[in-house]
């Protein structure tokens, strides 16, 4: 049974303009964006999130810390004096070019052992991000961030009672850089009491942030050991499965030092499996061209788009022979993973077609959802190709997750993202 528990959040004063202390997720900003927005404002998330060690600090995680409190002793962040549900619609175009609002809410959930079937992952993780996640939490005790949930609402009955429970009145507002606007309702009393049973029926699912919920039970378990169990909850946002604002891209796949035959051999390797349609020159047009070809397929067609640098010409490719599906099957996969697009491009095509082992990608695929960003650095880093698909559904990553199948890294992207520092989260209190 899930706990999902309203909480006393700590927020920005009022005093404070949310524009400039707000910032994307810590592990979709570069180096230029991160410089940015730690010159925007000494009270930007970033400090907290994305730390960096002063001249005379060796320990950025520890200086986190010392930040995180000097603010609140300040009174640049406040606690809310009643426990609440934080309450966020988030109105956006998505890359399709179509407008929707999400609603979610940001809560305190119960850890649970992904063994308890409570709490559901969908993708694999690296070690990497865990580590830095752990120090992080290690040194402030407290969650900087909100894990992404969903959870199925099959009755409707919690997107209805958010409905009738959003009071008229904004606790905030705030526009990112994408024109994405933000805003923030706080729900309390018994009408979050109410969600909280609704909730207690439901089966949760992460949708991005599988990287911080193992970390958050790592954490937990180091707590627990020294009889400590203030680490028993972390700060979550849930959103509906059947949300009409909820929304998942493709993140492409951009490999590099990893060496590629020239394209011809692909194309040769890969025509006994796959239909492969006219290649193109890379041209200002390229991205949009080959994107919109992958939308022409559906949903649920495996079609993807293969861009070689060297050569500066892509491919659509779709596959017809089924028969390689079922090959996955008998390697033990259930056959909604082996049909999955993600699953048939990391094993199908880079594993058996170019002969990449799926154990040694970690650091040699960048991940990038903005197509036309994608073919930009394709033409300008060191990449050896460019694999572009469509993007999965919520019903496969439902699907997959009751299964007990986990997706390869970065198989959904869930847009927009959440903003850091719309609320944080101290553990314990």
């Amino acid at each position: 049974m899930a706990e999902v528990r309203p909480f006393r959040g700590i927020r920005y004063a009022d005093t404070i303009d949310l524009l400039k202390v707000v910032s994307p997720p810590y592990d979709v900003i570069d180096e230029a964006e991160a410089a940015e927005l730690r010159s925007r404002s000494p009270f930007n998330a970033i400090h907290l999130d994305l730390p960096v060690a002063p001249i005379g600090f060796t320990d950025k995680y520890s200086h986190a810390a010392d930040v995180y409190a000097t603010w609140q002793q300040q009174g640049a962040l406040l606690r809310d004096p009643d426990p609440c549900f934080y309450l966020i619609d988030q109105t956006f175009f998505g890359p399709d070019g179509f407008e929707r609002t999400r609603r979610g809410f940001a809560a305190r959930l119960k850890l649970a052992d992904f063994s308890e079937r409570i709490v559901l992952p969908h993708e694999k993780t690296h070690a990497g991000p865990k580590v830095d996640r752990l120090e992080l939490m290690r040194a402030t005790h407290a969650n900087m961030s909100q894990i992404f949930m969903l959870f199925p609402d099959d009755s409707g009955a919690v997107s209805a009672a958010l409905a009738a429970a959003a009071p008229p009145e904004r606790a905030a507002k705030v526009c990112d850089k994408d024109g994405n606007i933000h805003r923030l309702r706080l729900l309390r009393g018994p009408a979050a009491e109410a969600i909280a049973d609704l909730m207690a029926k439901e089966t949760i699912f992460i949708a991005d942030g599988h990287h911080r919920y193992e970390t958050a039970l790592a954490y937990r378990d180091e707590r627990r050991a020294l009889g400590d169990h203030s680490a028993d909850y972390v700060m979550a946002y849930f959103c509906s499965m059947a949300d009409p604002g909820l929304t998942v891209f493709p993140t492409h796949r951009l490999l590099k030092g990893i060496e590629i035959p020239p394209m011809d051999e692909v194309i040769a390797r890969l025509r006994p499996t796959f239909e492969i349609f006219p290649e193109r020159d890379a041209d200002e047009h390229a991205a949009e061209s080959l994107t919109s070809h992958l939308r022409s397929f559906g949903g649920q067609s495996k079609a993807f788009g293969l861009y070689f640098p060297r050569e500066r010409k892509s491919v659509t490719i779709e596959l017809r022979d089924l028969a390689a599906v079922s090959h996955l099957v008998d390697e033990g996969l259930c056959a909604d993973a082996a049909r999955l697009s993600v699953t048939i491009l990391h094993l199908l095509i880079f594993r058996d077609i170019l002969g990449i082992d799926p154990t040694q990608t970690e650091g040699r695929i960048d991940y990038v959802a903005d197509a036309a960003e994608a073919f930009t650095r394709l033409d300008s880093g060191p990449y050896t190709l460019g694999a572009f698909l469509n993007p999965t559904l919520v019903s496969e990553v439902r699907t997959i997750a009751e299964a007990g199948e986990t997706m390869p890294h970065k198989s959904t992207y869930f847009y927009p993202k959440l903003l850091t520092g719309i609320v944080y989260n101290s553990l314990g209190d």
